[in-house]
């Protein structure tokens, strides 16, 4: 992953923990794995105590880091430890990949 990408990630993490209270911000897809294209997201799995709906969590944090974007199209997922818990019940797959293969910010 280019450095500067990477760098603006962790600032993205740091930003999210401080201003958002998130409790762990995880990058996935194609980013993690190494091979974005020229189309491709940042996808970002964010777990954070908030009482928003779940649209509304997005918009957030799109706005939370609006300055450090700086271009890279962001797509944040963000979901509370409660929802997160219930759907690791599920054995959601979705869940259980990015919680096995994602980057910690």
């Amino acid at each position: 992953m280019n450095p500067q990408i990477r760098k603006r990630l962790r600032k993205i993490g740091e930003r999210l923990k401080k201003e958002y209270r998130a409790e762990k911000v995880i990058l996935f897809g194609s980013y993690a794995r190494g091979a974005p294209t020229q189309d491709s997201d940042v996808d970002l799995f964010i777990i954070a105590p908030t009482k928003e709906r779940f649209f509304h969590r997005m918009a957030t944090v799109r706005r939370l880091i609006r300055d450090l974007r700086q271009g890279l199209p962001v797509a944040p997922i963000v979901l509370t430890a409660k929802e997160l818990a219930k759907r690791r019940a599920a054995q959601d797959p979705f869940i259980e990949e990015v919680l096995e293969t994602g980057i910690p910010l």
